[in-house]
């Protein structure tokens, strides 16, 4: 670019000085300082001196008490050959800013660096903000864009438009992707260490320098992250960023330039003159106008970071110097000695009781007027709330939460620490808005260093907006109200289509099925309703239409009609019992009759796959009396489902995968190179030859991870909010039951949405699920305990795996789906169980029966606890536990006599 010249220049003319102004093709005219001034104060409206700043004009009218006519700017830019105006600069940067010691930054990077690792307190929380992005998964993928722009030319499926595009663009794919797991190898670092990388820098310095070093064939080898506090961003002439191939960043060694580069794009965002080996890129998440640096957390966190370093060292000082003295000696002035007889005598006293227990029991005369006066009571400068006022204040400026510190919030839900909706804020707050940064990073320089076609893009896996499930209820209800398709709901989430055709057409979803809306005219005459069209009976149906067990194929309870007399009962209930045992030679779970006893059928009396019903004189409720249906079974399966990648997300994120490898690999190889020795316990056996894994192995393993505290009990918080809404949903189950309805008409909040689920429920029961959730902790502590064993066992048979599929296996393990589904419908009966309970004894029920799941999971001891009803409510039952869950996944429920 061409720089015009400064239409002013001096001469070497004895004084005054003049100055020469040049026009466009005309020669320089010489003039004095006072002509200058003369003419530039002489421009009128409208006017322009050739090659001087042409203001602006000046229309408005002189009227009294006006704002004054503004002054003549007075350039100091070169102008514009177009408006005659220079363009503004950025800002008022310092004077020579380009030159080495010469900055507008207020806070020396080393001081950003040291608070950072000061007091541990900020570095714990930058270890857990690096913690939640570095343990993503990531992919290379094409954009939506790519996939719209691609439809819009063409009349295929959105599935097969995309499908085309992942095979053609499928080399980039893997090339990309292969490149990104170790973008580093110069430095032998993988993604993760050169991501931890990447948001140290970010979160201290709020500057990232990414050197692209190219192999000397002019191909990308390693994208290199520099210590920022190293690189001085220079400035054009206008404040900017200066554009190729001028110099835009120079690297500061013991304070002189060692090397400059420029700006990796120009000011379209082109990359001129090709990929030069002297480009970097340097990034800054939070860009201001006033400077070109950035404003990182720690910065942000400087002054709360100073004055908790002082409270810290005013504790330490109590400890070690012992700033207040236990007791004073008051001189009333009776004795009249002088400051140095006062002086030698505190000398002495002090002497006498220092270090002798003993001399400190001894009775000592004060000389007259001298009285022991005990200094006041200073408690409240040790009170804890300060501290952890403190501790939230620093958390705060990371977007961190104190219960991820290890800090618990008094007054919580349970003392937890970790109330209603704060998982999803600090996802909004911290992890989702810095991944998002961080795809856009990654893709950019992906697209412009490792030539990445424009249609892939570098996205983290697993992010999702904090209102996706309310977004999700509202497709979901438009789905079923025919207002859109399900490929319409699937292109909203970016997801490829299906490819049959029922995944176009509108439909409405009823009690009884979907009713297609297209062509449903042509099935009904006008003025009646419409209808799912009915399917042929069921190949298992008896001649008369009656399915082989009354509640539907498969089930193992035969529930008598209405108004069947008893005989055709028993002989209906028989006839079912013979088709099910044909079905089922080897039945999982036993027939349960509900009106055939032992005297009806003497022969079936030793068959133990049969539950008879009770004898007249039995307490067992009447099949009229008994409820056949648990409210709760409404909600609690997919209450379970919204929190099962809650509870794995809080699972993984509670041990750092890759360092607990890394760790028990080295361990693993140290005891390698030990010399051998015969071993007879077995103990560092590993796979016994039998492709089982050595309980020896197992148990040093679980001796490992003691050994370094590791622990997943504090992950385990989050199943206080699932108890919270299981015991809203036992709850209004109970009261649903105590009304005489076996639905609940509204349950009034989401799932997942602890928040309303505990305002829906009154004062005096939120209090007695905060006592019994308090109590029922020690669950939690077991469920980890449990899992912790788990782990052990994928490190056991993992020892001679690499560091890659170790980690894989851990975060499997934590991340285990099917664990957290059988954990989450676990916890939300054990809640729903407890807070029937609470409801019946407000209601004044004193007894209650034992309800079996109406499944094929009831197993024999809840069957055995169903039949032995009612007992008083809190009396262990038969299998010797007071409510259910009896096992992992039990689902039974309790009714009141």
């Amino acid at each position: 670019m061409t720089v015009p010249r400064w239409p002013f220049r001096r001469t070497h003319d004895s004084e005054p000085q003049t100055t020469k102004v040049a026009g466009p093709g005309t020669p320089a005219a010489t003039f004095s300082p006072s002509q200058v001034a003369a003419l530039i104060n002489s421009v009128s409206v409208g006017q322009q001196i050739p090659g001087i700043s042409s203001p602006l004009p000046r229309t408005d009218p002189m009227v009294a008490f006006g704002p004054g006519v503004p002054l003549f700017p007075a350039a100091i830019d070169p102008v514009r050959p177009d408006t005659g105006r220079p363009e503004p600069r950025f800002s008022e940067y310092p004077v020579s800013s380009n030159l080495p010691g010469v900055t507008d930054r207020l806070v020396p990077w080393k001081v950003l660096r040291d608070a950072a690792d000061a007091g541990g307190l900020p570095r714990r929380c930058i270890e857990i903000r690096k913690a939640e992005v570095t343990t993503l998964d990531w992919a290379i993928t094409i954009t939506k864009q790519a996939v719209e722009a691609a439809q819009a030319d063409s009349d295929r499926p959105r599935a097969e438009v995309e499908q085309e595009l992942r095979q053609r663009l499928s080399t980039e794919i893997v090339r990309c992707s292969t490149f990104w797991e170790r973008p580093d190898p110069g430095q032998d670092e993988d993604f993760c260490e050169w991501l931890s990388k990447l948001l140290e820098e970010h979160l201290v310095l709020d500057a990232v320098a990414i050197y692209p070093r190219l192999t000397y064939g002019g191909d990308l080898y390693a994208l290199e992250i520099l210590d920022a506090s190293t690189i001085k961003v220079l400035r054009d002439h206008r404040g900017g960023r200066p554009a190729p191939p001028n110099p835009a960043y120079q690297q500061l060694l013991w304070g002189f330039p060692r090397g400059e580069f420029i700006a990796d794009t120009d000011a379209d965002g082109d990359l001129p003159g090709g990929l030069p080996a002297d480009r970097l890129v340097y990034k800054r998440r939070n860009a201001r106008a006033h400077t070109p640096y950035g404003y990182s957390a720690v910065e942000q966190a400087l002054e709360d970071v100073d004055v908790w370093l002082r409270r810290r060292r005013w504790i330490r000082d109590e400890y070690t110097e012992g700033t207040l003295p236990t007791g004073y000696l008051k001189n009333s002035g009776a004795a009249q000695w002088t400051p140095s007889q006062t002086a030698e005598y505190e000398t002495i006293l002090n002497d006498t009781y220092s270090g002798s227990s003993s001399a400190r029991h001894r009775l000592r005369v004060l000389p007259p007027g001298m009285e022991i006066e005990s200094p006041p009571d200073f408690g409240e400068k040790y009170r804890p709330e300060y501290d952890l006022f403190l501790i939230k204040q620093i958390a705060a400026h990371f977007d961190v939460t104190i219960a991820e510190l290890g800090f618990t919030e008094t007054g919580g839900l349970g003392s937890s620490g970790w109330h209603e909706g704060q998982a999803d804020v600090q996802h909004r707050k911290a992890t989702l808005p810095t991944s998002r940064w961080l795809q856009q990073l990654l893709t950019s320089v992906s697209r412009k260093h490792l030539g990445m076609p424009a249609e892939l893009e570098f996205r983290f896996l697993g992010l999702e907006e904090e209102d996706a499930g309310a977004a999700d209820e509202v497709a979901a209800a438009r789905v079923d109200a025919g207002r859109m398709t399900y490929n319409e709901d699937r292109d909203r989430l970016g997801l490829p289509r299906y490819d049959f055709p029922e995944a176009d057409m509108p439909m409405v979803r009823t009690a009884r099925g979907l009713v297609f809306l297209d062509g449903a005219s042509k099935l009904t005459p006008p003025g009646e309703l419409v209808t799912p069209v009915e399917g042929p009976p069921l190949a298992d149906a008896d001649a008369d239409g009656v399915l082989d067990a009354p509640h539907g194929p498969d089930t193992d309870t035969a529930v008598a009609g209405e108004d069947a007399g008893r005989a055709d009962v028993v002989k209906a209930e028989l006839a079912a019992f013979r088709r099910w045992s044909r079905r089922n030679p080897s039945p999982s779970r036993r027939f349960e009759f509900t009106l055939v006893t032992k005297a009806d059928a003497p022969g079936l009396a030793g068959d133990p796959r049969i539950v008879f019903a009770p004898q007249g004189g039995d307490a067992r409720p009447k099949d009229g009396d008994r409820p056949g249906h648990w409210p709760g079974w409404d909600r609690d399966l997919a209450t379970a489902a919204v929190w099962v990648p809650r509870i794995t997300e809080a699972m993984t994120g509670a041990v750092d995968a890759r360092g607990l490898a890394g760790r028990w690999l080295a361990e693993q190889l140290m005891k390698a190179d030990e010399p051998d020795e015969p071993d007879t316990s077995g103990w560092d056996a590993g796979d016994d030859g039998s492709g089982e894994i050595s309980p020896w192995a197992v148990t040093a393993a679980l001796a490992f991870l003691h050994r370094h505290q590791i622990t997943v009990v504090p992950a385990l918080a989050v199943l206080r909010l699932v108890w919270l809404e299981g015991y809203a949903i036992g709850y209004q189950s109970a009261q649903s039951l105590l009304n005489g309805h076996e639905r609940v008409s509204t349950w009034g909040w989401a799932e997942g949405d602890t928040s309303r689920a505990r305002d829906l429920l009154p004062g005096d029961v939120r209090e007695q699920f905060s006592q019994w959730s308090h109590q029922t902790g020690r669950w939690a502590v077991s469920i980890g305990s449990s899992r912790l064993k788990a782990l052990a066992r994928v490190l056991a048979g993992g020892r001679d795996q690499g560091v890659a599929e170790l980690v894989s296996r851990i975060r499997a393990a934590l991340g285990d789906l099917a664990w957290a589904h059988s954990v989450a419908v676990t916890e939300i009966t054990r809640a729903s169980s407890a807070a029937a309970q609470d409801a019946y004894r407000r209601a004044g029920v004193q007894q209650i029966y034992w309800g079996s799941e109406l499944d094929e999971r009831a197993c024999d001891v809840c069957i055995d606890n169903a039949g032995a009803g009612p007992l008083p409510i809190g009396t262990a039952w038969p299998s010797g536990v007071d409510a259910p869950p009896q096992h992992t996944s039990c689902r039974c429920w309790t009714y009141p006599a």
